[in-house]
C-alpha cells in the first residue's frame, strides 16, 4: 500500500516542523477541482468512482471503518472524502489529495496542473508532483529543478533514481538533513547506472569515468562532478554518522538545512543534465544516421 503524507511525515507533523494549513476557501477550490477531474460512472454517470475508491483506500490506510472530520462544534464525526477535504485536519486534506491521485484518473495530469495553480494563487507553500505533496521553499528551484527532475525521472522510468531523489526531498522536509544529502547523492549514481545500462556496484568515480568514455558527458565536466561528490558527502562521512566508526564525540554532527537543500537541488540539476545530454546525443546520432557503438546497443531510453 502507498504510504500517504501523514505517515511519511508523522514525526515532523508531531513536532510541528511542517507548516500545513489550508483556508476554508482553498479547501473548497481543492474539492471542486478534484470533483471536476474525477472519473464518473454508474446510473446517469453521476457516481464519482475516483472519490469512492480513494475513500476505501484511506479507510484501510487509517485502519478505520469510516473516515472522520470535524463538525461545527469541533467534534470528530463520520465523513465522506468531501467532508475530510472541507473539515479534516490539514494533513488529512493532503492524504485525501494523494489518495485521489493514487487512483490514476484519466485526467490526473491536467488536475495536478490546475491544483498547483490554485495553491499558488492562494500563496500555499505546497505543490503536487507525480501525485505527491512537496513543500516549496523556493518557487523557482521547485519548478526548475525538483519538480522537473521528478517528472523526467518518472517519464524515463528511472524508478530507482526517482525513489531516491523523492526520498531526499522528503527527508529534507522532515529535518533529516544527513539522510537527504546521502539519498540525493545516490540518485545521481542511479541515473548514471541507468544511462550506462549497468546494475553492478561501481564507485562514483568509476561511473563518472564510464560516462566520459561513452561520450555522454564531455571530459571538462569531470572535475565539476568530482567536486559535487566531495560537497555532497563531505558533511556526512561514515565516521561522523551515529553508532559508526569513531562516533561523533560530545556534540552531534548536524548538516545545515541550507546545505542539504543545496545538495538536493544540485543533484537534481546533474540528473537533468545527464539524462538530457544522453537524449541530445541520441537524437543527433539518429538524425545524422551516425550511431556510435554505444548508441547501437540501446534502441530506446535505457531506464
Amino acid at each position: 500500500m502507498k504510504i500517504f503524507f501523514s505517515k511519511r511525515h508523522a514525526n515532523a507533523l508531531r513536532e510541528k516542523k511542517l507548516p500545513v494549513t489550508f483556508s476554508k476557501s482553498l479547501r473548497v477550490s481543492i474539492l471542486r477541482t478534484l470533483e471536476m477531474y474525477s472519473d464518473y460512472g454508474g446510473y446517469d454517470s453521476q457516481e464519482n468512482f475516483t472519490f469512492e475508491l480513494a475513500e476505501e483506500i484511506l479507510k484501510t490506510f487509517y485502519g478505520k471503518l469510516k473516515l472522520e472530520s470535524f463538525d461545527q462544534e469541533g467534534k470528530r464525526i463520520p465523513a465522506s472524502l468531501s467532508g475530510v477535504i472541507l473539515n479534516g485536519y490539514p494533513s488529512e486534506v493532503i492524504d485525501s489529495i494523494e489518495a485521489w491521485f493514487a487512483q490514476e484518473p484519466k485526467r490526473n495530469t491536467l488536475c495536478e496542473k490546475e491544483l498547483n495553480e490554485i495553491l499558488t494563487m492562494n500563496r500555499s507553500q505546497w505543490r503536487f508532483v507525480n501525485g505527491e505533496a512537496i513543500l516549496v521553499d523556493s518557487e523557482y528551484l521547485h519548478e526548475e529543478v525538483q519538480a522537473r527532475t521528478l517528472r523526467l525521472l518518472k517519464e524515463g522510468r528511472a524508478f530507482g533514481a526517482l525513489e531516491e531523489f523523492q526520498d531526499a526531498i522528503r527527508d529534507l522536509q522532515s529535518g533529516e538533513t544527513k539522510d537527504a544529502v546521502i539519498k540525493a547523492h545516490k540518485s545521481v549514481e542511479s541515473v548514471m547506472k541507468c544511462v550506462l545500462k549497468i546494475d553492478e556496484h561501481k564507485t562514483f568515480g568509476h561511473l563518472l569515468s564510464m560516462l566520459i568514455k561513452s561520450g555522454i558527458i564531455p571530459l571538462y565536466y569531470e572535475e565539476f562532478l568530482q567536486h559535487f561528490e566531495k560537497l555532497a558527502l563531505g558533511a556526512v562521512k561514515e565516521r561522523n554518522l551515529p553508532a559508526r566508526g569513531h562516533g561523533q564525540g560530545a556534540e552531534i554532527v548536524k548538516v545545515p538545512k541550507s546545505l542539504a537543500e543545496f545538495a538536493i537541488n544540485l543533484a537534481g540539476t546533474i540528473n537533468l543534465f545527464i539524462i538530457q545530454q544522453w537524449l541530445e546525443i541520441k537524437n543527433t546520432s539518429q538524425s545524422d544516421g551516425n550511431i556510435s557503438d554505444f548508441e547501437s546497443t540501446t534502441e530506446e531510453i535505457p531506464f
